[in-house]
């Protein structure tokens, strides 16, 4: 039987309409059917494994925004094409001519507006039905996995948005990147290697893909949690590819090899990076109410992701090419030497502010203090490692009480230590050695914790 696929016609849009907008609504389809996979939520250790006690209302309504975006998407590559509504017509009568044989006549459906009005109006029945359960006073886990069985299963089933399931739309690349992935996969000279490496870096640059439509989802209040969708996606996807380099990629390599090696650094420090997003920046970012608190949430969560993903094109082109170049790739980007640097130059500004405060403890020092606390944890905390990013945590929820100043001198002690030693360990990296530590003309690094040691940091 001939499907009626509006979506996938190559005659009905433009190229630049039909990617920009077919990219999207892959995106958030899936996005919609990860985030109904325990697995993939962002959930802590302790509610990942005691789900049968959550509440998931929030997460309903997560869904219905994305439901009801989609149906927005659909509204407007309505509007775009019809211009092409001609070329449609011919190549629906085509299909429906080309019916198998003993088949009874199929009816042609009156128009491309009609088939994506279709598509159209499901979003939006979906949507009224998930807003009505997003108010219900509890939703337990069961009733919500049962309810995700009967969207994504219906969704899948339509004509027109089940092949946004089954195919996958390749990210599009700039001149400079595909010049300079075209140089790396020059230099391998095994057929199965050079195509398992490709469909790698695509698996990257669409991961890149995606943190661009986290940053412009949160832009928004009243956007920000779909964002969430998107998070989930990244997770499915990014865990798919750790095990594809595992069970693919990585046999076709010796093991002490320069290649396995940076393919085994690349998985771990991918899986940590995710575990760094889903298992604490996100974790009960779905119960939030304040906007300013979500969006730096998201934002911070995005913001590993996409160094992440960064990071990770660059080291697996250098792996096999001396000659690319990252900030070709990527203008902004930040190699682990600027990262190293400004981490270490954010936290002896936090040291100098907490030790002013430890002198004055007032309430203006106090202020600047959680002033550069937030705008270190908003920035460079996500360059140390995640170990110490859970101290940090408890002393911002500490100094954030309220209580005279005084009553955090104590506290304030505990926290320049460990900023001085956090100062001193940073320095050992390997990329700062021979890498003077510059202080402000007054500021001295305090004595016994000289931060130009050269040794490793581990």
């Amino acid at each position: 039987m001939p499907r009626f696929t509006v979506l996938e016609t190559s005659a009905l849009f433009s190229n630049r309409v039909k990617y920009d907008y077919l990219f999207e609504m892959e995106m958030w389809l899936k996005g919609i059917e990860r985030f109904f996979v325990l697995d993939y939520l962002p959930l802590s250790a302790f509610e990942r494994s005691h789900a049968s006690l959550k509440n998931f209302v929030e997460e309903v309504a997560v869904i219905r925004s994305g439901a009801a975006h989609l149906a927005l998407l659909t509204t407007h590559l309505l509007g775009e094409g019809k211009e092409d509504l001609a070329s449609f017509l011919l190549y629906l009568d085509g299909q429906v001519s080309r019916g198998p044989a003993g088949s009874p006549p199929l009816q042609r459906r009156a128009s491309a507006e009609t088939e994506l009005a279709l598509v159209v109006e499901k979003l939006d029945d979906f949507a009224k039905i998930l807003d009505e359960l997003s108010r219900a006073p509890f939703l337990p886990l069961q009733t919500f996995l049962s309810l995700g069985r009967i969207v994504v299963g219906t969704l899948k089933a339509d004509p027109n948005l089940g092949v946004l399931f089954r195919e996958n739309l390749r990210p599009v690349l700039d001149r400079e990147s595909k010049q300079s992935l075209a140089r790396v996969l020059a230099t391998v000279p095994e057929p199965s290697q050079k195509g398992a490496l490709a469909t790698l870096f695509v698996e990257l640059f669409k991961g890149l893909r995606y943190t661009e439509r986290i940053r412009a989802t949160i832009e928004s209040p009243a956007t920000v949690k779909r964002a969430l969708l998107v998070f989930s996606l990244v997770r499915a996807e990014t865990l798919g590819m750790c095990e594809f380099i595992r069970k693919r990629l990585l046999p076709r390599f010796p093991e002490e090899s320069p290649v396995a090696a940076g393919l085994d650094r690349l998985v771990f420090s991918t899986e940590m990076e995710l575990k760094k997003v889903m298992e604490l920046e996100l974790v009960d970012v779905v119960l939030m109410k304040d906007p300013k608190l979500v969006y730096a949430r998201m934002e911070d969560a995005a913001g590993i992701l996409r160094d992440l993903f960064q990071q990770n094109i660059i080291a697996l082109a250098e792996t096999f090419s001396s000659e690319v170049d990252g900030k070709v790739l990527f203008p902004e980007y930040r190699t682990k030497l600027d990262q190293s640097l400004r981490l270490r130059d954010d936290l002896w500004a936090l040291l100098q502010a907490v030790t002013a405060f430890g002198r004055a403890g007032d309430k203006k020092t106090l202020k600047q203090m959680l002033d550069l606390l937030d705008a270190f944890r908003r920035g460079s905390m996500r360059h140390l490692m995640f170990k110490d990013w859970s101290l940090f945590e408890r002393f911002h929820a500490g100094f954030s009480r309220d209580r005279s100043p005084r009553a955090f001198l104590p506290a304030a002690h505990q926290f320049e230590v460990f900023l001085k030693t956090l100062v001193r360990e940073v320095s050992k990296r390997a990329v700062l050695a021979g890498r003077p530590f510059r202080t402000s003309r007054n500021a001295k690094p305090p004595e016994g914790e000289d931060p130009r040691d050269p040794a490793r940091y581990n």
